[in-house]
């Protein structure tokens, strides 16, 4: 048996290989190695940094993978299956470039390549300090007013992040506007990190990204704040004979400032002051006047120099009925015509100052009788009505009887 082992074991393991052959090629076009790069990026996860260390340098968060595995293994795979890391527990502070570490948690499968292969960061330690506010103001309080020294609250925040770009930050600065207040201030202002050159400083974390900050704005020792009244008169003598009347009176501005260099003249002032007086006894329509301040003497208006007053006025409206004879225009030669009713009733409506001067002559009721002839008509009046801003309605009654005779009306027996 031996002997023909020996003699034989060529054979024998040349048929073994056949056979393996065979079976790997039945496998692989059954079920064929694909090698192919996943579709979806993998998140490199950086482990094992020490707590008082800081990753610097934007080192990339994720990686493209190319798999070599059987074409089930490639139906299964999910991106949970696949881990990139980078270990940094073994590192101290400085600059490095590492090589990523694959690893599968599905099988049979391995990597057969991955974009990038390294990552370059640096390693810091973690610093804090605490920064002291600086608050600028820009521009200045209205004319008048004055600005005391801001107050921040608190006066230092803490400053966090890797030691060579916390020794750069100088100050914490809040910036506050100030162009025309009057009144305080008192808001949350973003800090901004500088450093002794007034550049700002990126990459800390301020353990406070707003503080409160408040500016007392008060007036000066020798300005005092006023209302202000205008002074209309006529209003009565407008409205008395029922044609116009104020809707509406508005100015501005409502207070201003006033400056004396005797501070008792401005405490002798009343809380307000009176322009002088507008008179809009004999106005038809809206006003609009500059109107200067009675002052005292000695006490001189800050700013601008007079009141802007606006006045509103308007027509008042009514209704009246007037009553008119008929006329009669176009009627042929040897005709007679006869209305009846003679009269009609016309409701206007318009501006009253229009409807009291209203003249007889200026609305007319007409019926145009051209190329009418002998007989019984029924017609619509036309009414005629000069005053353009005046509407009406159909005349009453809105149809006439009319009658066309060659024999001229019987004339009525005293």
């Amino acid at each position: 048996m031996l002997r023909w082992l020996q003699k034989n074991l060529g054979t024998l393991l040349l048929s073994f290989l056949l056979a393996v052959t065979v079976w790997v090629a039945a496998v692989s076009q059954a079920d064929p190695i694909l090698e192919q790069a996943f579709p979806q990026p993998v998140e490199i996860n950086y482990i094992g940094l020490p707590e008082e260390m800081l990753l610097l340098g934007q080192p990339p968060e994720t990686a493209m993978i190319t798999l070599r595995a059987p074409e089930s293994v490639w139906r299964e795979l999910v991106i949970e299956d696949i881990h990139v890391e980078a270990d940094l527990s073994k590192l101290d502070a400085g600059s490095y470039r590492l090589e990523l570490s694959p690893r599968l948690d599905i099988k049979p499968a391995r990597v057969t390549d991955i974009d990038p292969a390294f990552v370059t960061f640096t390693i810091e330690p973690s610093a804090s300090k605490m920064v002291e506010i600086n608050i600028i103001t820009f521009d200045q309080p209205a004319l008048g007013f004055q600005a005391e020294e801001p107050i921040a609250e608190p006066k230092q925040v803490n400053v966090v992040g890797p030691a060579s770009i916390v020794e750069q930050v100088h100050e914490l600065r809040a910036e506050i506007n100030l162009t025309n207040r009057r009144e305080s201030i008192d808001q949350q202002v973003p800090l901004i990190p500088l450093d002794s050159e007034g550049n700002e400083v990126e990459g800390v974390q301020l353990a406070l990204e707003q503080v409160r900050v408040v500016v007392q704005i008060k007036l000066g020792d020798f300005y005092r704040l006023v209302s202000v009244i205008p002074i209309i008169q006529g209003r009565d003598a407008l409205e008395e004979l029922g044609h116009y009347r104020v809707t509406n009176i508005t100015y501005t501005p409502r207070e201003v400032i006033v400056f004396s260099s005797d501070r008792e003249a401005l405490d002798a002032l009343p809380v307000f002051v009176e322009t002088t007086p507008l008179d809009i006894s004999d106005q038809t329509e809206n006003v609009e006047r500059r109107l200067p301040l009675n002052l005292p003497v000695g006490v001189y208006l800050v700013g601008e120099q007079s009141v802007l007053v606006r006045v509103t006025i308007e027509p008042v409206f009514k209704s009246i009925t007037v009553t008119r004879e008929i006329e009669i225009q176009g009627l042929g030669p040897e005709l007679y015509a006869i209305s009846s009713p003679s009269t009609v009733d016309i409701i206007l409506t318009g501006p009253a100052a229009t409807l009291d001067a209203l003249q007889p002559e200026d609305i007319r009721v007409v019926v145009d009788l051209r190329d009418y002839e002998i007989g019984n008509y029924q017609i619509e009046p036309q009414v005629l009505v000069l005053p353009t801003d005046l509407v009406f309605e159909a005349p009453i009654p809105s149809i006439l009887d009319v009658e066309i005779t060659s024999s001229p009306p019987a004339t009525p027996t005293p």
